[in-house]
């Protein structure tokens, strides 16, 4: 069964919009946002700047990349992601040796001080083991930077405003 427009007589098809003019509904028809601008380093690819707004000149050192659609949005939020979650995991090991280190010197002080008590022996030997397992475990939860692009995660009701030449002054919400 087919649908026809009452105005022209045009046969209407799944994917077109059915009102006059006719137009398919194609990811081509869709519309469009205003690209997203990040500046990236020309010495370190891995390091990128965020300009407070699209029009800004690009700093001396970077160039600019602009993100036309979502593809390329997630394909750079996941970039992101990937570059602060090395950064954060070279940071928590190498936290994570002070601690222990901190944790041999705390320990080699306490059995230089030694103890004749066997009992007392045996306990501490069971309350670093138990530590130890307590620390291993919270070291084993993955790290999420949870890096996003603000105007594509939030809705305008949860952004700030800003204010500025270009929106006369006036509070605008991007």
């Amino acid at each position: 069964m087919t649908t026809t427009c009452i105005d022209c007589g045009h046969e209407i098809e799944f994917g077109e919009y059915p009102f006059c003019p006719h137009g398919a509904i194609r990811e081509s028809a869709a519309q469009r946002f205003a690209p997203i601008v990040v500046w990236q380093s020309n010495a370190d690819s891995e390091k990128y700047s965020f300009p407070g707004q699209t029009n800004e000149p690009c700093p001396n050192g970077y160039h600019r990349v602009e993100i036309q659609n979502l593809r390329e949005a997630d394909r750079f939020v996941s970039r992101m992601n990937d570059i602060e979650r090395r950064k954060m995991e070279a940071d928590r090991e190498m936290r994570h040796a002070l601690d222990d280190a901190g944790i041999k010197e705390r320990r080699r002080d306490e059995d230089a001080r030694g103890c004749a008590n066997a009992r007392a022996e045996a306990l501490r030997r069971r309350v670093r083991e138990w530590t130890d397992q307590v620390r291993l475990r919270k070291r084993g939860k993955a790290i999420d930077p949870h890096f996003h692009i603000n105007v594509l995660s939030y809705d305008s009701g949860n952004r700030n405003s800003y204010s500025g030449p270009e929106t006369g002054w006036r509070e605008k919400k991007s």
